[in-house]
């Protein structure tokens, strides 16, 4: 287990006001105006699936503020950029939480019973979808084969995104007409809102308001997550000027196998809003 000193636990962000936060560009000029705080991470050794062995050891964090967002850019070595998910592959992602109960005894651990977390969450694939298009099998595997679809337009192999515009032919997309958020044809945001009371809790909200961005350099994602100040979701974080909480990360290395609770969690830092 990784002992964090006392100098680390007593760091904390201040999210620095700017005139608009550059939600799409995390290598802006701007995120200079705010201080970088390195939070170490440790291997989710907790609860089922554990994190076998670390590879990620700190997130580097900046805080802007603007009239409508308060936004974190999440910087972190990793040698492999993974944004493909399949049945052994797995998503590069970082995710953050804020607790919506009294931060001075929250958990860290995905909050608890009665005292929950709002968490956003980033992944690679959901980027890789929002800017290139819906991956689809043929993306993966150029020479698969595939039977005809019933209320499908054009022809084989029936892209996703173009082939299934109609409800008739969604109907067989049995998730995607369900409103299962995993199975979202067409995202505007590859970032995704949660409520988690504990481990094995996490809820999608039903209202999206947060926004994000990542890019991958240099062995190096950067990434920024955009909390709305305000909204008229009753789950999500009130972060008006002034406002003081904490924030917890956590990251997934796609290459390492993480996924689900397999991944890299911090404890909370304390971060003020100007």
């Amino acid at each position: 287990m990784l002992l964090l000193t006392s100098a680390a636990l007593a760091a904390s962000l201040v999210a620095t006001k700017v005139p608009e936060v550059p939600v799409k560009d995390p290598y802006a000029a701007l995120w200079d105006k705010a201080a970088a705080l390195d939070v170490p991470l440790m291997a989710q050794q907790v609860t089922y699936p554990k994190n076998a062995a670390a590879s990620v050891s700190t997130v580097k964090v900046r805080a802007l503020a603007d009239g409508d967002q308060v936004a974190l850019r999440l910087e972190w070595a990793d040698p492999s950029m993974n944004n493909m998910v399949e049945t052994d592959q797995f998503t590069d992602g970082v995710a953050v939480q804020i607790p919506l109960g009294d931060p001075a005894t929250a958990n860290p651990m995905m909050g608890q019973k009665g005292a929950p977390t709002y968490i956003v969450n980033w992944k690679a694939s959901w980027q890789s979808d929002v800017e290139h298009g819906h991956a689809d099998v043929q993306d993966y595997h150029p020479g698969f084969y595939t039977d005809a679809y019933p209320f499908a337009t054009g022809e084989a192999p029936y892209p996703v995104q173009e082939s299934f515009e109609t409800s008739d032919a969604r109907r067989y997309f049995v998730a995607t007409s369900a409103g299962n958020p995993m199975s979202v044809l067409q995202r505007e945001w590859p970032v995704e809102e949660l409520l988690a009371e504990g481990f094995g809790t996490l809820a999608s909200h039903r209202l999206q308001d947060a926004e994000g961005w990542g890019a991958y350099k240099d062995g190096k994602w950067t990434v920024v997550i955009a909390v709305p100040r305000t909204t008229n979701d009753p789950s999500n974080p009130g972060l008006v000027p002034g406002a003081k909480t904490k924030v917890g990360f956590a990251v997934w290395d796609g290459g390492t196998q993480n996924v689900g609770g397999r991944k890299h969690w911090s404890m909370f830092t304390d971060i003020e809003v100007q």
